[in-house]
């Protein structure tokens, strides 16, 4: 692994570096910053500098032409967004959580932020945030609601409305991992964005640059499941449903042609599925097995083995998880998805797929004031995560 830029995910250069001035020159619009923001962004004048015959070591400050400042604040060379400090020898894992409205995104990165702390702590490390700006929007965006009051969290605005704690990704370093210090980069991907995506804006070409992109999709928007489980589960807001699965994903796999992401299918509040053994239904039966991998959750199991047979173990459980997720996507008449990503493949769009499911309360909400009766019970939450660290050669 190697570090990339938090934001656009491109691959930090060891050969050349880009500073910026933060002396006394005036900001100017900065039409690719722009672009790959999705807003507008204003920068100061920057410089490129690159090893060469003379020049040995990158250096850490230039002096600015313009003001005659010295520039310190290395930049990415493609987004022009500033870099923390440091940043170029960090080891990065990056990943995009992306999909549809309502396919609970911001609510599954909260809880799975949550697991992945308890996780570390399993296994002598620690995760904590690595910005400032990680801190407080975690807390304000994901852990408050969620956790503190109990309430269903608002959709990602689209990034369009311009800078805000939504668009800047969260940063969480590692520290005592097996694989050394680590920095973790998340990106909560706005629905709304996804539905409305055509062709391939720069502010979206982080998810083909990414370690891992998560698709995140809501079981109950197909009507096969929706009817069966009607008058079992509490009936959804439909003003929170957004497009199907199969419309969605061709858009964002078109985002993705280098063939490096990995793919994680996974569905989202699987907790409605396991309420299917109560219907009348052929696809009741699937789901009644206790001995099926989708019914239950290993991970606090396997954070307490040792490497390497934590790996060898994740990833036995993970091809019976794939395997009954994908019989199960033929069931619910979602077998298109699986076409897709295959295809991805086959065109060496994306690196590799797998089939998850998870579930990030546990349970449907019954009312609007309120998220859960019973509390968070978090199911296999880190499934997709665990397996894209395996896949690039990290763990805890």
């Amino acid at each position: 692994m190697s570090s990339a830029c938090p934001y656009c995910f491109t691959p930090i250069s060891p050969s050349e570096i880009f500073l910026r001035c933060i002396g006394g020159c005036a900001e100017v619009p900065d039409p690719q910053a722009s672009a790959y923001a999705g807003y507008e962004m204003n920068r100061t004048p920057f410089y490129r500098e690159t090893l060469r015959q003379d020049v040995k070591v990158l250096p850490s400050a230039v002096k600015c032409r313009r003001c005659q400042s010295m520039c310190v604040q290395e930049i990415c060379g493609v987004c022009h967004r500033d870099l923390p400090q440091g940043w170029r020898d960090a080891n990065v894992f990056t990943m995009a959580i992306t999909g549809a409205r309502g396919a609970g995104k911001s609510v599954y990165i909260a809880v799975m932020v949550n697991v992945l702390r308890r996780y570390a702590q399993e296994r002598a490390c620690t995760v904590q945030p690595y910005t400032r700006r990680t801190h407080d929007a975690y807390n304000a965006m994901y852990y408050r609601p969620l956790f503190k009051e109990n309430v269903a969290m608002e959709g990602t605005h689209p990034l369009g409305v311009g800078a805000s704690f939504e668009s800047d990704p969260l940063i969480w370093e590692v520290s005592g991992a097996r694989s050394g210090r680590l920095y973790i980069v998340m990106r909560d991907v706005p629905g709304e964005d996804m539905e409305n995506l055509t062709g391939r804006p720069p502010a979206f070409s982080f998810h083909d640059r990414a370690d891992l992109v998560i698709f995140l999709f809501d079981p109950i928007l197909l009507d096969s499941v929706r009817q069966v489980l009607s008058g079992i589960i509490p009936d959804v807001d439909k003003g929170r449903l957004g497009a199907r699965s199969g419309e969605v994903l061709p858009a964002i796999l078109g985002l993705m042609e280098s063939g490096r992401a990995l793919l994680a299918l996974t569905v989202s509040k699987f907790d409605s599925l396991h309420q299917l053994p109560q219907a009348m239904s052929p696809m009741a039966p699937a789901l009644a097995n206790p001995a099926a991998h989708i019914n239950r959750d290993d991970t606090m199991i396997l954070a307490g083995m040792q490497e390497p047979d934590a790996g060898r173990a994740l990833m036995d459980d993970l091809d019976f998880l794939d395997a009954e997720v994908r019989s199960l996507f033929q069931l619910i008449g979602e077998k298109s998805v699986t076409l897709l990503a295959e295809q991805a493949k086959a065109n060496r769009q994306i690196h590799e797929y797998r089939h998850f499911a998870v579930s990030a309360v546990g349970e449907s909400p019954r009312h609007k004031g309120r998220l859960t009766e019973r509390g968070i019970s978090p199911f296999r939450v880190l499934d997709p995560v665990l397996w894209g660290m395996h896949v690039r050669g990290l763990s805890l």
